[in-house]
């Protein structure tokens, strides 16, 4: 069976689609929740603010062999499209969510590094926004009770 936490991406048009699984499991993801608004103080002291949106918003670091990073390249070109994709946290399961690239957006550069661990490994993180805007209800690592 293969590992865990490998993630699945599919996107594209009818005829023209793509069905990618990572070969490496993905980093333990790390979630974050913007707010989109603004706030000010009066000037007698009196907080008041407005909220137009929240977002959950998910960072998954991606661990790649060299030769998947074409993939990831289309991917993200893809995504910096603005369009949607659908993204299984584990390609074991079939869990997946409908999701947009919150980063690198359209004129973001994609950073990668090398592991440190393995030599012929590279890491680069996407930041990921559910397109229902529910926050994300996944744990990587999975307690017992």
């Amino acid at each position: 069976m293969p590992l865990p936490w490998m993630s699945r991406f599919f996107y594209g048009v009818p005829g023209d689609t793509t069905d990618w699984t990572t070969e490496l499991p993905v980093r333990p993801w790390r979630r974050t929740t913007r707010t989109i608004g603004g706030s000010r103080i009066a000037a007698g002291g009196v907080p008041a603010s407005h909220i137009v949106r929240r977002d959950y918003i998910l960072a998954i670091t991606l661990r790649l062999y060299e030769h998947e990073r074409d993939d990831l390249d289309a991917l993200v070109a893809w995504g910096q499209l603005s369009e949607s994709f659908f993204w299984w946290p584990d390609a074991n399961e079939t869990t997946y969510y409908a999701v947009y690239l919150d980063h690198p957006v359209a004129g973001e550069d994609l950073e990668e590094q090398r592991s440190d661990e393995f030599p012929g490994v590279i890491e680069a993180t996407v930041v990921l926004r559910r397109v229902d805007g529910y926050a994300w209800d996944l744990d990587y690592f999975e307690c017992e009770e």
